[in-house]
């Protein structure tokens, strides 16, 4: 009481009004969740703030990179740097086989089609492979245009074109044509051939469109960050899920690449998510890295309206 008669009226007045004004004042966080969280413009949404599972890895896929459902039940995980793919059993939530397929490098997408398996380098080569119950063998690489500056982290498939889909994390030219923005290319699996014009491209701009037709607010631009660290085609709807791992969405777009839904990714709930697949029944799967614990994957069950 001492303390504050000694404060001048004018100043303590500042003080309390200062004081009111802090704690009505939306949090960041809720800022961000407000603008990054727009699912109006999709019918199928997900509670990406509450995992309905999670499944802890061994210490062997601390550094899990790539996700890919292969049947009720199992999923298949590449990892980061040993040349090796590890089948998940869901409801044993153990490794049941691994395949060493290739000599260590930066692995970061693994998709499985038709018994055969493709895994993305950071390099834009994709090396294939049938998959067995050999425990070791020798795939084939396919290079194409990409090369390490691309740094391609995401790798997916779009059954309607028969072709995976690449995502660059950083630059997404190849040649001497900028692109500004993220690229996403394509690859035709029977013929191994990389379609060298973008699909789509998303950036900052992009982004900024879609949630300034939904918000109202103004933001930091150079908050947004969006770099590809997966991507997957959606079973039901046919869209493609963009997952970023640095800033921390995920991102609907439709086959021409037109943002449809953006969700904000807590820390807390997935630390460096690096992998996504769905079930046939549209169940999305959600991998991340451990940071030096162990890996993990969480189960996010499909909402319908």
């Amino acid at each position: 009481m001492h303390f504050i008669k000694n404060i001048p009226a004018i100043l303590l007045f500042v003080v309390i009004i200062s004081f009111g004004q802090s704690c009505s004042t939306t949090t960041f966080g809720q800022h961000a969740d407000s603008l990054f969280l727009v699912t109006e413009n999709v019918s199928i949404s997900y509670d990406i703030k509450r995992p309905n599972k999670r499944y802890y890895m061994p210490y062997v896929l601390e550094e899990i990179s790539g996700l890919s459902f292969m049947s009720p039940n199992y999923v298949l995980a590449v990892d980061d740097e040993s040349g090796r793919v590890f089948q998940y059993d869901l409801s044993k939530e153990e490794i049941i086989h691994s395949i060493e397929f290739y000599k260590p490098g930066d692995y970061e997408g693994v998709e499985f089609i038709d018994n055969k398996v493709f895994v993305l380098k950071s390099d834009g080569d994709i090396l294939k492979f049938e998959y067995g119950s050999k425990k070791q063998l020798k795939a084939t690489k396919y290079e194409n245009d990409l090369n390490a500056d691309n740094d391609t982290e995401g790798l997916g498939f779009d059954p309607d074109s028969n072709c995976l889909l690449i995502a660059c994390k950083e630059d997404g030219r190849i040649g001497k044509e900028k692109i500004k923005g993220r690229a996403f290319y394509t690859l035709d699996i029977k013929k191994m051939k990389l379609n060298k014009k973008p699909a789509f491209i998303i950036g900052p701009d992009e982004l900024e469109t879609f949630w300034e037709k939904s918000r109202n607010f103004d933001y930091e631009k150079k908050r947004i960050k969006f770099k590809p660290s997966a991507i997957a085609t959606h079973p039901i709807s046919g869209h493609f899920y963009i997952l970023s791992s640095v800033g921390k969405m995920l991102v609907v777009v439709n086959k021409s690449g037109e943002i449809l839904a953006t969700y904000p990714i807590s820390p807390r709930v997935l630390g460096q998510p690096e992998g996504l697949c769905f079930s046939p029944s549209g169940d999305m799967y959600i991998s991340s890295e451990g940071e030096g614990d162990r890996g993990y994957i969480l189960k996010f069950e499909m909402k319908k309206s």
